[in-house]
């Protein structure tokens, strides 16, 4: 959304066509807490910009669209509409922002009452079942920005919260220094925190969970939310032929090209240039992606989209 919205500045006359596999073009994922916990009341808060004021900023969206195929040679995008059909587009310039999605390590996350949450409908399922009356106890897999936001939402609504996370302290992200005093601030508000300990599998145990990990600890919960960080959405541009690197995401060069002729990749599912250890990496941010976004001056100029 911002390469589409930066690319109509530079040139008004210019209407880039935005393919988006939901009905949900422009919402903040890092919220997605906020409005479990009740304090972002309403879910259309959680949009940075909703359709129309996209489609006034410049942009001709295709909602619940999902691109399947790209023909680089031809210079087409295979996409299936709600109903199933395919469809081919054509275009002069491509931008792939597929993102991310949720990493999957453990059995049993087809479970009914385990989740994960990454997406508006996520996170309806996930409001639906802590709703219940019988959802006392929760337990989350992974103490990184979004387990311990659910953590702090979860105890607002007044569930006991159990994160389990495999390193050896929460938000492994920081120094030590930073995350000791985040986990007491934790602990304080009655969340307890198991570091150092790897989930392997969910099971069901009578009407609720249980959670099997290599400590051999007892933890049962009604619900259980897995978020245990996540892998780049490739699928797409492996179909163009495009290099994957070290850490599975797309390998672009400083202006975000691909190698493949007029395709360009921003957002989470690239790789990212680490400008102090001057070598990629892989840093699934709204930050960074937002930056390479910008980045990306090849805008994705679409023909026609009857073509």
């Amino acid at each position: 959304m911002s390469r589409g919205v930066r690319a109509h500045e530079v040139d008004p006359s210019f209407a880039p066509l935005v393919i988006v596999a939901d009905a949900y073009p422009n919402f903040s994922s890092c919220g997605l807490p906020f409005y479990l916990s009740g304090e972002t009341p309403d879910w259309r808060g959680l949009a940075h910009r909703d359709r129309g004021d996209l489609e006034a900023a410049g942009l001709r969206l295709r909602l619940n669209h999902t691109a399947t195929e790209i023909d680089a040679d031809r210079h087409t995008l295979t996409v299936r509409d709600p109903d199933g059909e395919a469809q081919v587009i054509g275009y002069d310039r491509l931008i792939v922002g597929t993102g991310a999605v949720p990493a999957r390590p453990i059995e049993g996350l087809g479970l009914d009452g385990v989740h994960v949450l990454h997406s508006m409908a996520h996170v309806f399922a996930l409001q639906e079942r802590v709703t219940g009356k019988q959802t006392r106890r929760a337990i989350i897999v992974g103490a990184g920005y979004i387990g311990l936001e659910l953590a702090d939402a979860f105890r607002y609504r007044g569930l006991s919260v159990t994160v389990v996370e495999m390193v050896d302290q929460v938000l492994s992200t920081v120094d030590t220094e930073l995350a000791a005093p985040l986990r007491e601030t934790l602990e304080e508000h009655g969340v307890t925190v198991a570091t150092g300990v790897t989930v392997h599998a969910i099971e069901p145990s009578g009407d609720g969970l249980r959670v099997i990990s290599d400590d051999d600890e007892e933890r049962e919960a009604d619900v259980v939310v897995v978020a245990a960080g996540v892998v780049p959405e490739t699928a797409l541009a492996q179909t163009a032929g495009m290099k994957l690197g070290e850490f599975g995401a797309i390998v672009v060069d400083r202006v975000m090209r691909t190698g493949v002729e007029d395709v360009y990749a921003a957002g989470d599912c690239v790789e990212t240039w680490h400008a102090l250890l001057s070598e990629p990496t892989y840093l699934p941010l709204g930050t960074t992606a937002h930056n390479r976004s910008a980045t990306a001056r090849g805008a994705a100029r679409l023909r026609s989209p009857d073509r």
